[in-house]
């Protein structure tokens, strides 16, 4: 079987990415499948980076606004609906493009997740409870030492997928690394992609980083936050782990000042940023591109798009 042509546009957080791609609509027919595992939440816009109502209306996206924020999307989920959504796009006419930073979302659409066992009620409750207690840093250490390649894809706030980690070890008696050598991808080959990745000098992403977050502070995020706790929405939510949410509950609560809330939402994301580029070391044949370059990024990628664009209609 002909493996399908894919455009991705991958890079740390505050980089520009959505931004270039909008900029790429403006000359060639695209749509944007997004690759966010935050910016799949309803009512969580300024503190995920959502593109804008006006980058929207240049390019359509897609897996934006798709659940509650009390709902969970695992990403072999969002795997699923991606190739639902390019195969949509495609028949139209139209070029999809996947843009994101969520790494573990990009790894399942293009080369494939296996089918987790089935789930325990029993052990999940048990590790949620240790978590409620214990905090889910030290069950994150747990998991570095029994499955370190899956830890290392696995935040430590990431309450969901350690449980579920931890969980799928004891049901099975292997680790999820295992497992997947195990098991063939269902979709692994299905497409040929071309994944560019846009980059900076690690001080000017903390500049960028910075600036997105001063500009989320004084645009509303506090008001976000606050609106989705007074929907009954918890802390302890998973979508909660989303960069500053966390630390905005905290204030709101009174146990953090603005500034200490602001000051801890620029850490995460740097930390949050440098994790990314470790992916980004990975060898998936990535075209690095410089962001302090846009008109050469729009060009070159004009260009790729279009002969993408005119493989697929032929």
């Amino acid at each position: 079987m002909k493996r399908m042509p894919l455009i991705v546009m991958a890079g740390p957080t505050a980089i520009g990415k959505t931004h270039l791609v909008v900029e790429v609509a403006k000359e060639v027919p695209i749509e944007i499948i997004s690759a966010d595992s935050r910016q799949i939440y309803r009512m969580m816009d300024i503190g995920t980076g959502k593109p804008t109502l006006e980058e929207q209306q240049v390019a359509r996206h897609h897996l934006i606004d798709i659940k509650s924020p009390g709902e969970t999307f695992s990403a072999a989920e969002f795997a699923q609906e991606a190739i639902r959504k390019i195969n949509e796009i495609r028949n139209r006419g139209i070029l999809p493009v996947v843009v994101g930073g969520t790494f573990l979302y990009l790894r399942a659409l293009l080369w494939g997740f296996f089918e987790t066992p089935p789930k325990s009620d029993e052990i999940r409750t048990r590790l949620k409870n240790e978590i409620r207690h214990l905090g889910s840093a030290r069950l994150h250490r747990r998991l570095i030492q029994m499955d370190p390649d899956a830890a290392k894809a696995i935040h430590e706030n990431d309450q969901v997928r350690i449980i579920r980690a931890l969980e799928i070890i004891e049901t099975t008696g292997k680790t999820i690394s295992k497992l997947k050598m195990e098991q063939p991808a269902p979709n692994a080959g299905l497409f040929s992609p071309l994944i560019f990745a846009l980059m900076a000098e690690r001080g000017m992403l903390n500049q960028r980083i910075d600036a997105r977050v001063d500009h989320m502070f004084s645009h509303g995020f506090v008001e976000e936050v606050r609106g989705l706790l007074d929907a009954g929405f918890s802390p302890d939510l998973n979508s909660f782990s989303s960069l500053g949410y966390r630390f905005v509950s905290e204030h709101i609560e009174g146990r953090l000042t603005v500034e200490r809330a602001i000051d801890a939402t620029k850490t995460q994301s740097r930390r949050y940023a440098k994790r990314q580029m470790v992916w980004l070391k990975h060898d998936w044949g990535f075209h690095f591109l410089d962001s302090v370059e846009p008109g050469a990024n729009i060009a070159k990628l004009v260009g790729e798009c279009k002969k993408v664009l005119h493989e697929i209609m032929e």
